[in-house]
């Protein structure tokens, strides 16, 4: 590995490489999905919401446990110095 896929800030992990850039944009088209899957079938928008929010919190877990792995991985494989 080149490169992390991932970079970290704080808690949180922003796309550093091409492939942290097609997670990234893999999840947005799942969210997307997901809304409106759960959209078709709410009956108000309180509904839609509460339902979304768990998938949302689900696809937010996964980012966030791949930028994980990613730079443990990275660190692990580099040679000392």
């Amino acid at each position: 590995m080149e490169k992390p896929w991932f970079r970290r800030s704080g808690i949180l992990y922003f796309p550093n490489a091409t492939m942290g850039w097609v997670f990234l944009i893999l999840l947005l088209i799942y969210w997307v999905y997901t809304f409106i899957g759960v959209d078709r079938h709410s009956h108000s928008l309180s509904d839609t919401l509460i339902n979304f929010v768990f998938n949302a919190l689900f696809g937010l877990f996964v980012y966030q446990f791949v930028g994980y792995i990613s730079v443990k991985e990275f660190k692990k494989s580099r040679p000392p110095k």
